[in-house]
Parts: C-alpha cells; structure tokens; sequence
C-alpha cells in the first residue's frame, strides 16, 4: 500500500507538472500575441502565407479567416490540419477539420479543432454561411462555439460570431474585412474574453498562378500587425508560399502538391524565441 501511494502521488505530479508546464505556455502565448488556438491560423496555405488570408478566396479554411472568402468556392472541399507540437511542445498539439459546399443559394462551411491535451484543452466548431452580393461583392457569416476544459477545474464555453466582407476592387485586385467576436462574447461565467480582433487584406494576383496577400490585423488588445504573404503555382501542380508578419515577427514557408482530387500540404513558421512549428494537411476537391 505504501508503494502504491508514492506512486499515485508520483503520477499525480507527473500530471501537474505536464498541466503547469501547458498552461505557462499557453499564457506566455496569449501576452504576447503569439500563437493560440485563435491565432495560430488553419490550413497550410494560409499559414504559408504568414496568414494574411483575409482578401484570399476559394479555400474551406477561409471560415477562419474572412467567411466571405467562402462565396468563391464552387465545388465541395474538405481539408484534415495537424500540428503535431506546437513550438516543440507535445502539450500543445492541434487537430482540425474543414468542409464547404456550394448550394445554389449559398456556401456552407463547418469546422471542428481542438488543441491541448487531456488536461488543458480548448475544442472549437463552427457553422459557415457565404454568399455573393452582386458580381463584385460577397458577404459570410459564421457562429461558432469555443470551449474550454482544464481538468479538476471545469469546463466553460460560449458562441460568438464572425463576420466579413469581400470586394474586387479591380480586376486583379480583391479587398477584404473580417471581425473575430462580432458579440464580444466572454467564455462561459470566467469572464475571460473571447480573442476579438479585425482583419483588413488587400490579395493582388498579376497573374493567374501569381498571388500576394498584405493584411493588417488589430487585436484590441494588442499592437497592430502587418502581415504580407506570397504564392507562386508551378505546372498546375505545385504551389510555393512564404510570407512574413511582425508583433511578434514571424517568417513562414508553404508548399503544395497535388495530384488528382487530393492536395498534400506543408507550412512551417518561425517564432523569434520559440523557434520553428511544422504542420500539415490533406486536402480533398471534387472539380466540377
């Protein structure tokens, strides 16, 4: 009996440690901007392209972004998105899900991630809904509903909305406004606000297999950011991405290949302090 308590109290402190060691993180991250579960971004091509995504169009992980970008889809995609460890942290893991399909009368989007552990974890879904104004202009909303488990403590959660706008301004040129947490909504009787922030991109595409994103994004709680991102398409098949941000300053890469209906898909960035976080997904497409 004596072993079998010293040992439950060691596995008990294993627990605290791992869960002290997760929440630090996450609170390291949440003051100094970093990257959370609400900013971290979703979808490689985004995070390739250092996330500057909101004036980007015709991708599922637009429901992230800008839900308006959704209204540029007119075929059914999905897209699986794991970091396995994020800034060498196995604690701070991240698995999502993405799916839209366009209805005649609009695009729908849903989502599912999760990111933490089994004794820190926060789980988001979503509900997308896009659609084109006119020619020239589209509009997207999305309700979605955060949770937040810490284990021995509780659970608390709470909708919020995110809306946003899209407008070709030019004929290459494409503008867009997005705003995270329409409501200002607040996590369940915590208190803690929900990350509310607002996301103004301009996407400029010279050329067909050519596209450059600048964004600036203001989280209320923290100093502006300038974000700018590249994608260069080689053969139809094969896409190169990096993009760049300050506060706190990032450079990231991207690449993808396709092949068929599927599109495998890498991104990597680089936190001054905290070094280099890898993810990847797996894309499907159904042409038309």
């Amino acid at each position: 009996m004596f072993m079998l308590k010293k040992y439950t109290q060691f596995l008990l402190s294993q627990q605290v440690k791992r869960l002290g060691y997760a929440i630090a993180a996450c609170l390291l991250i949440n003051h100094t901007h970093l990257f959370t579960m609400e900013n971290n971004g979703r979808g490689t091509k985004a995070i390739g392209m250092a996330n500057a995504f909101a004036a980007v169009s015709g991708n599922c992980w637009s429901i992230n972004y800008n839900p308006a970008g959704l209204a540029a889809l007119t075929v059914f995609q999905c897209s699986a998105f794991i970091v396995p460890e994020q800034f060498g942290l196995q604690e701070l893991r991240t698995t999502a899900f993405a799916v839209a399909e366009r209805f005649d009368f609009a695009t729908i989007g849903m989502k599912t991630e999760k990111f933490g552990f089994d004794l820190y974890s926060e789980t988001e879904f979503g509900l997308a809904l896009a659609s084109k104004i006119d020619s020239t202009i589209s509009a997207g909303l999305s309700i979605q509903y955060h949770r937040l488990d810490i284990a021995r403590y509780g659970t608390a959660g709470s909708f919020f909305i995110h809306g946003g706008l899209m407008m070709r301004v030019l004929e290459r040129v494409d503008v867009g406004f997005s705003v995270h947490n329409l409501t200002a909504a607040r996590l369940g009787r915590t208190g803690e606000k929900i990350t509310q922030e607002a996301d103004l991109g301009t996407c400029w595409s010279p050329f067909d297999n050519l596209h450059i994103s600048l964004d600036m994004e203001k989280d209320i709680r923290f100093p502006a950011s300038i974000k700018m991102g590249i994608e260069q398409i080689v053969f139809s098949a094969v896409a190169l991405r990096a993009g760049a941000a300050n506060n706190p300053d990032k450079f990231s890469i991207g690449l993808g290949v396709r092949y068929s209906l599927f599109e495998f898909g890498y991104a990597g960035y680089s936190h001054p302090d905290l070094g280099w976080t890898h993810q990847v997904d797996l894309s499907f497409t159904l042409d038309e």
